[in-house]
């Protein structure tokens, strides 16, 4: 008798939206962000956060989604939130057509602080240069094993 294969049998998660970065050329900033402001428990927690959100069907039930407000408001930029490190942690993003979510700037927040500082109106800039086909996307992968 053969043994029988059960790679066949793996679930493999509902994915409802696909995660982009914002580039500049061959210049990815989350990617640089991801890598070199997070630590090995950022990462993880900024995976989790994707992964997770990734397969909630309903953008408004994503953990720690919010609209912004003020100048953001007016470009249509939303905010994730996560926690590693004692620290919050936030990624600024925009909607695009078939669900598909524009990560445009990762950045630490505090009170009313953001770290960088003009991570507000660099998300605006690369949202309105987004909407003017002046700047590009690359499609994120996500490690749904971990």
């Amino acid at each position: 008798m053969l043994a029988k294969s059960y790679k066949s049998d793996i679930v493999r998660p509902v994915v409802y939206w696909s995660f982009h970065d914002y580039v500049e050329g061959d210049h990815n900033p989350i990617e640089d962000w991801r890598i070199s402001d997070l630590s090995d428990p950022g990462r993880f927690g900024f995976n989790a956060l994707l992964k997770n959100t990734a397969k909630t069907e309903n953008h408004l039930q994503w953990s720690g989604f919010k609209h912004l407000k003020g100048e953001p408001k007016k470009h249509h930029i939303w905010q994730l939130d996560f926690f590693a490190d004692g620290k919050q942690y936030r990624v600024l993003g925009v909607f695009r057509p078939g669900r598909q979510a524009v990560l445009l700037v990762g950045c630490y927040h505090k009170g009313k602080v953001y770290t960088p500082p003009n991570a507000l109106e660099t998300a605006c800039k690369r949202a309105k240069a987004l909407h003017e086909n002046r700047g590009g996307t690359r499609g994120r992968t996500i490690n749904f094993s971990i």
